[in-house]
């Protein structure tokens, strides 16, 4: 899934197979190269259990991107 989120267009690539973990590809506007997190929690385990993962070869990520990311699994994990 792709969405609009401001001046970023933010993807959803991937979830495992017993949902817990899904990866997110931002794209600010005017900005050539994606940057790629995920977020992911234990399996039978509570929100608070939540982790961020950058990709090691990612400069950076927007917090907005994070933000909504955050909302966005917290509906879905």
């Amino acid at each position: 899934m792709v969405f609009a989120v401001g001046d970023m267009e933010i993807a959803t690539v991937g979830t495992d197979g017993d949902d817990r973990a899904i990866e997110f590809l931002v794209r600010p506007e005017g900005v050539l190269e994606e940057a790629r997190f995920a977020i992911s929690r234990e399996h039978g385990q509570g929100w608070e259990t939540a982790r961020l993962t950058l990709d090691p070869h990612t400069d950076g990520v927007p917090l907005a991107a994070v933000e909504w990311a955050v909302e966005f699994a917290r509906e879905y994990l």
